[in-house]
């Protein structure tokens, strides 16, 4: 495997006179609470709009957007899925507000939730299940449970771990193609499981289990499939790397990998010869997003990832890789080292900068004892104005520096996501 050098980026300003204000919504590991926050590119600040009570920590985050629902998990026990409205404003003088429309439980705490089109099926993973659900025609909020599927023989379902600890050996995730493919990571056998939507009923079938290409240990976690629905990208939280994957009819054939390290930290991997993959590195790697489609780059131009330090003494990073016309890894890529570890965050959200051809801003959460205590923000906004243009950098937090003024503390964040 060939990988190119690393470049490591850090903090630098560059201005801008964007005057529009885009919201974020949030959940925190350390409160029950979602937090509506507006951020001011203008003024280069993330202001609290509404504390938001809701039914248990770490809410993972979907927005329908343009449609006015947001879908979250929780750790809330027992297990529930819930949904969400949101009240938009054009008028400076209004502010948005978000309302609850229902819960619904689940069999095991899930990580991760999704709503591909047609918009008609939400599904969720975690562990040993998932769970696909109908969306209410009348309240975009969930209608009845259409199928569940099994990561472990049904026979031991019930004996099976079913809490949030399941998370870290069970599935995490799951993502669509558009010729109707769902792929699931799963930690604990190290395979991406591959499955074909029924598009009459929305359930999924069986299709292969495809092995991550470093075999026992990989701990792939997440993945994004590419728009031209031909390649599908995979964070592995044990090893940390993003691998590319060919999609096939039935099933993914391995391309070529990028590390989430730069190369004088990769060299030193696994740091234990603990028996526990989870234990067994400095790091952790987390998420992945593609970056975003616009008029100038319909497709996308680059691929994101994080991971975490496993302590806070270890900070998290931050890579952007450039991707080609086809979605295949290019050369280029940047790094930028985090402000904390993450905690058990560092999670990605992106959106367009309307100044510049291919910038993006980017949602960063941190749940590090340090954002925890308010010394630094739960969520931070960072700037990039694409390849050749500037550096990576911090440009807004929240909540401010050792201020909690604004109601609620957030107490560190779990994952947060543009709304507009």
């Amino acid at each position: 495997m060939n990988s190119p050098s690393a470049q490591i980026i850090f903090k630098e300003t560059h201005p801008t006179n964007v005057g529009n204000t885009y919201h974020i919504i949030s959940g925190s590991f350390r409160s029950l609470s979602l937090f509506l926050l507006v951020f001011s590119p203008l003024n280069r600040s993330l202001s609290h709009v509404q504390t938001i009570p809701a039914f248990g920590p770490h809410q993972y985050l979907f927005s329908d957007k343009g449609k006015g629902h947001v879908y979250s998990t929780s750790w809330a026990l027992p297990p529930l899925l819930s949904s969400w409205q949101v009240e938009t404003s054009d008028h400076p003088n209004v502010p948005w507000r978000v309302n609850h429309i229902n819960n619904v439980p689940i069999t095991a705490t899930s990580s991760y939730i999704t709503l591909p089109p047609p918009f008609t099926h939400i599904y969720s993973t975690g562990g040993p299940t998932g769970e696909v659900h109908l969306v209410d025609s009348k309240t975009g909020g969930f209608g009845d449970k259409v199928q569940q599927f099994l990561f472990v023989p049904e026979s031991e379902l019930e004996s099976a771990d079913k809490t949030r600890v399941a998370l870290r050996y069970g599935s995490h995730g799951i993502e669509f193609s558009t010729q109707g493919h769902a792929f699931i990571p799963v930690l604990g056998t190290d395979s991406i499981e591959m499955y074909a939507r029924d598009p009459a009923t929305g359930q999924l079938r069986h299709l292969s289990s495809n092995a991550s290409p470093r075999g026992h240990g990989d701990g792939p976690r997440h993945v994004k499939v590419h728009p031209n629905g031909k390649i599908l990208y995979s964070v592995t939280e044990h090893t940390n790397f993003v691998d590319a994957y060919q999609i096939h009819e039935t099933s993914l054939v391995y391309i070529s990998s990028r590390p989430l390290l730069p190369p004088i930290l990769s060299a030193t991997l696994p740091t234990t010869s603990s028996s526990d993959p989870h234990t067994r590195s400095h790091f952790r790697g987390d998420t992945l997003m593609l970056s975003p489609s616009t008029a100038q780059n319909p497709a996308p131009c680059a691929l994101l990832a994080t991971t975490r330090g496993s302590t806070g003494n270890v900070r998290g990073w931050l890579s952007i890789f450039r991707l080609g016309p086809s979605g295949e890894f290019l050369d280029d890529f940047v790094r930028f080292e985090t402000p904390t570890s993450g905690g058990k965050a560092n999670a990605l959200d992106v959106r367009a900068k309307e100044d510049t051809n291919g910038g993006m801003w980017i949602l960063l959460t941190d749940d590090d004892d340090h954002a925890a205590s308010g010394e630094r923000g739960g969520v931070r906004v960072l700037e990039w104005d694409g390849w050749g243009k500037g550096n990576v950098s911090v440009v807004a937090q929240w909540p401010p520096r050792n201020d909690a003024s604004q109601g609620e503390t957030m107490l560190g964040g779990s994952h947060a996501i543009w709304l507009d």
